[in-house]
C-alpha cells in the first residue's frame, strides 16, 4: 500500500456536506476514473454518519471501445462494497454546433434530471483544477461575471440538487487518497487528446502558465469565489429592480422588458435564466436576440437557441423552455373506456363521471388545417385557429393540443372550448371532459386557457 499523504479524507468530506441541503438520497457520479471514485470510496467509508442513503450513477456514452468494460469494473465496485449501483446508456449526438463535451455533458445532465427524485442530490467530483479549466474556457468565450464565476458548489436541478463537494480538492489530494486505500481506477485515454478543450489547457496551457505564475489554479480558483460573491450580490440587486418580470419560469412580458435600456434588458434575461436554472446564454447570442426585439418589437417572432434552451417570442410575450421538439398529439380513434393515452407529451383524456359508452365517430388528433368549431346548433363556425391566437398560445406548441372531432368535426380543444354537440352530450349524461397534458410546458398552456 502507499504511504502517500492525502488533505483529503471521509472527515474533510463530511465537513463539506454539512453545508449542503440534507437530501432525500445522494446520487453519485461514478465514471471509474480516480477522482470519482475518490468520492464514492469515501461515501462509502463515512456512509454511517451520513443524513441519506447512498446511490452510484454510472453512465454509459458509448464513446470509448472500453465504455463496456468500464461499466462492468464500475459494477463490480459497488457489488463488493453493497453500494446500490444503476447504470444508465446515453445516445450522443452533436447537434447545432455543440462540442462532443457540450453534448455528453448536456445529455448526462437531462439523465440526472430524469432520475432526481424530490429533495435528492447528485454528486459529482470536480475539483480545483476543473473549476480553473472552466473559469479559462469561459473567459476565452467572452463570458460575463456569471461565466467567471465558474462552477457553482450547488445548484437546483427538477425536484433535487446538483453538489460538487470536492470543488476545494486539488487531484493530487485525490490521488493521493486512492494510493493510501489502495484503490484502484481507470484512466480514460481520450484524456491525452488534445483535440478537446480541457485536454489542451490541463497538458499544454496550463504548465506554462504555472511556470511563469506558481499557483496558477489556486489564483484561479480564487477568481471564480470572488467572481461568485459579485454575481450573487448582483443578482440580488436585479431581483430588487425586477419586480414580477423574472418571477415566471416560462414567459416574460415584452412590453416591461423593452420599457428597459439595453444594459438592463441584458440583465434582466440573464437573471431569469439563472434563476430558474438555465444555462448561461453566450453574450453575443444574447445581444443578438435583444437586438431583433428591439427592431420589430411587438411583430417580431425572433427566437434564441443554445444548448438544450430556447427563448422566442410570440405575442406580447417571450417563451423559455427547452427546445425538445414537441410531439403532435397522434391521431386516435376513441372507441371505449373513459381514459385515452395520447403519448408523452399530450397526456390523455378523460371523462369524469359514471361509466358510458363512447359515441361512434371519435377521434382525437391535433388541428387540421381549416378546422372549424360551431358553438351554436345554427349558428355560424369559428376557425380553431383564431381560439389559439386570442388564448395566446404560439404556433409551435398547438400540435401537441389534443382536438377531438366527432363524425370529422372538432368539438373540443383542449379542455375549454366546447361545441355545440359535445356540450349537449356531456350535460346529458352529467360528465366532466378533462386533458391532462404531460409536458410542463403544456401543463402550463392548460393552466393559462382555465383562468
Amino acid at each position: 500500500m502507499n504511504n502517500s499523504k492525502s488533505s483529503f479524507s471521509s472527515k474533510h468530506l463530511l465537513a463539506s456536506l454539512a453545508r449542503l441541503p440534507v437530501p432525500e438520497k445522494y446520487w453519485i457520479g461514478f465514471s471509474g476514473g480516480a477522482d470519482s471514485t475518490a468520492l464514492l470510496h469515501a461515501m462509502h467509508e463515512c456512509r454511517d454518519a451520513l443524513p441519506a442513503p447512498i446511490h452510484a450513477l454510472h453512465f454509459h456514452h458509448g464513446l470509448q471501445k472500453a465504455a463496456s468494460a468500464w461499466q462492468k469494473h464500475c459494477a463490480a465496485f459497488c457489488d463488493e462494497r453493497c453500494i446500490p449501483y444503476l447504470a444508465e446508456r446515453l445516445e450522443i449526438s452533436q447537434a447545432n454546433g455543440t462540442s462532443l463535451e457540450e453534448e455528453s455533458r448536456n445529455s448526462r445532465y437531462r439523465a440526472v434530471a430524469q432520475i432526481l427524485g424530490k429533495d435528492e442530490m447528485y454528486l459529482t467530483a470536480h475539483h480545483s483544477e476543473d473549476q480553473a479549466e472552466t473559469l479559462f474556457l469561459n473567459l476565452m468565450r467572452g463570458s460575463g461575471i456569471e461565466g467567471l464565476a465558474g462552477i457553482p458548489v450547488i445548484r437546483t436541478l427538477e425536484h433535487g440538487w446538483v453538489a460538487r463537494p470536492l470543488l476545494d480538492m486539488y487531484r493530487r489530494d485525490l490521488v493521493a487518497y486512492l494510493e493510501s486505500h489502495g484503490i484502484q481506477w481507470l484512466t480514460d485515454p481520450s484524456n491525452e487528446d488534445t483535440a478537446f478543450d480541457r485536454n489542451y489547457l490541463r497538458q499544454e496551457l496550463f504548465p506554462v502558465l504555472e511556470r511563469r505564475w506558481p499557483g496558477l489554479v489556486r489564483r484561479l480558483s480564487r477568481t471564480a469565489r470572488n467572481a461568485r460573491m459579485t454575481a450573487s450580490a448582483m443578482a440580488v440587486f436585479i431581483e430588487n429592480q425586477s419586480g414580477e418580470l423574472i418571477r415566471d419560469g416560462l414567459k416574460m412580458p415584452l412590453h416591461k422588458l423593452l420599457e428597459l435600456d439595453s444594459e438592463m434588458q441584458t440583465l434582466i434575461l440573464r437573471q431569469w435564466l439563472r434563476r430558474h436554472e438555465v444555462p448561461v446564454l453566450p453574450e453575443s447570442r444574447l445581444r443578438e436576440f435583444l437586438n431583433q426585439l428591439s427592431i420589430a418589437q411587438v411583430t417580431s417572432q425572433a427566437e434564441v437557441q443554445w444548448e438544450d434552451w430556447m427563448i422566442k417570442h410570440y405575442q406580447h410575450d417571450l417563451w423559455l423552455h427547452r427546445r425538445k421538439p414537441f410531439m403532435a398529439c397522434p391521431e386516435t380513434e376513441w372507441r371505449s373506456g373513459m381514459e385515452l393515452d395520447l403519448g408523452p407529451d399530450s397526456g390523455s383524456l378523460a371523462l369524469v363521471g359514471k361509466a358510458t359508452p363512447i359515441p361512434a365517430g371519435w377521434v382525437v388528433g391535433e388541428r387540421k388545417a381549416g378546422d372549424r368549431m360551431r358553438m351554436m346548433p345554427h349558428g355560424s363556425s369559428r376557425k380553431l385557429k383564431h381560439f389559439f391566437q386570442s388564448a395566446s398560445i404560439p404556433p409551435w406548441l398547438r400540435p401537441g393540443i389534443p382536438v377531438l372531432h366527432w363524425d370529422g368535426e372538432p368539438v373540443a380543444l383542449g379542455d375549454w372550448v366546447f361545441g355545440h354537440r359535445l356540450q349537449v352530450w356531456l350535460m346529458e349524461n352529467n360528465l366532466e371532459y378533462v386533458w391532462q397534458p404531460s409536458d410542463p410546458v403544456l401543463v402550463r398552456v392548460r393552466a393559462d386557457c382555465q383562468r
